[in-house]
């Protein structure tokens, strides 16, 4: 199921967001730190990046719920790409659920086992979406290419005269009835 150039842009568009402030959130997190009064302390970037990630976050749900209706169902109902849709909607409800884990749920104890499956989830969120975008692709490549032969071979058929047979000019036929004096 192809999607429109708009609708690829918005799919893009939040993937890269969600991936990119989650990115520079983990680096600023783990390795970014400023030394304080009493040690080491978030750098002051820190925040925005989990910000503009929770920013994201409310773009790809909006950008997810719009493929649910058409491409989603479709692509269900066709079984085309199947196993790689449902592995990406597998990873995007484990992204969503751990999102919602990580500021409703967790406690002291598990903040942090939750953090680690969602960040390591989604840095591995590209890698399934550009499989999934990959398998649509050489699907439709292959589709296309079996429909270019049947085509070629319908041409081919209705041009050449078969084999012991003499070639003569094919006879064109008028629709029209005939007037015969």
């Amino acid at each position: 199921m192809k999607l429109s150039t708009g609708h690829r842009r918005w799919v893009y568009c939040s993937a890269a967001g969600l991936f990119a402030s989650g990115g520079l959130w983990l680096a600023f997190h783990y390795f970014m730190r400023t030394p304080g009064q009493f040690g080491d302390t978030a750098h002051p970037l820190e925040i925005w990046w989990l910000r503009l990630h929770g920013a994201s976050a409310m773009l790809a749900l909006v950008v997810i719920g719009s493929l649910l209706p058409v491409h989603v169902r479709r692509g269900w109902h066709q079984r085309k790409n199947l196993f790689a849709g449902c592995v990406l909607a597998a990873l995007a409800l484990l992204l969503i659920g751990s999102g919602y884990a990580l500021y409703y749920v967790g406690d002291e104890v598990t903040r942090p086992w939750i953090g680690i499956l969602h960040w390591g989830v989604g840095l591995g969120a590209p890698v399934v979406l550009a499989w999934h975008v990959w398998r649509g692709r050489q699907a439709r490549s292959a589709l296309s290419q079996h429909d270019n032969r049947g085509r070629a071979a319908e041409v081919h058929d209705s041009t050449t005269p078969a084999r012991g047979t003499r070639s003569s000019a094919p006879s064109i036929q008028s629709s029209r009835p005939s007037i015969s004096a």
